[in-house]
């Protein structure tokens, strides 16, 4: 017997993938001779689980812009933050902000303050000049968009 109608045909290209390094899926260019050479379940079989690995990753994908979405106005606020204690350096500024969803609090920001710390979830917190803020906060932007 054959040992090709063992096995299950190739339908992916593992060396070409995008940047999220998911893989390209082959073009079949003869149905009728990959069947003949594989049998009609095995190609099935193949693409089948092909679909449900994009189907999964799409999925995925979805719910991480969805997600990204919803962080938008967040976002812009941030932007627009940083803009301000940016602009306002030379100064000492005393500013209210959120410590959890109810509480506030007062913060004395000294003049000639150069840098401002962001949450990037998961309880991580990274302190970044002005212009990288404005940077990252962003390409989130962009990203999310």
């Amino acid at each position: 017997k054959n040992s090709s109608k063992m096995s299950k045909p190739q339908v992916t290209n593992a060396s070409v993938t995008n940047p999220r390094k998911i893989h390209s899926a082959i073009f079949i260019e003869n149905i009728k001779e990959m069947v003949d050479k594989f049998t009609a379940e095995k190609v099935m079989e193949a693409l089948q689980e092909a679909y449900s690995k994009y189907k999964m990753m799409e999925t995925t994908l979805t719910r991480s812009k969805d997600s990204m979405k919803g962080k938008i106005p967040e976002i812009k606020k941030a932007i627009e933050i940083v803009g301000v204690l940016d602009k306002k350096q030379e100064e000492e500024m005393v500013v209210d902000f959120l410590l959890t969803d109810a509480i506030w609090s007062k913060a004395k920001i000294p003049a000639n303050n150069k840098k401002v710390h962001l949450w990037l979830g998961a309880n991580i917190m990274i302190e970044y000049t002005f212009e990288e803020a404005k940077t990252l906060l962003n390409k989130n932007l962009e990203n999310a968009l």
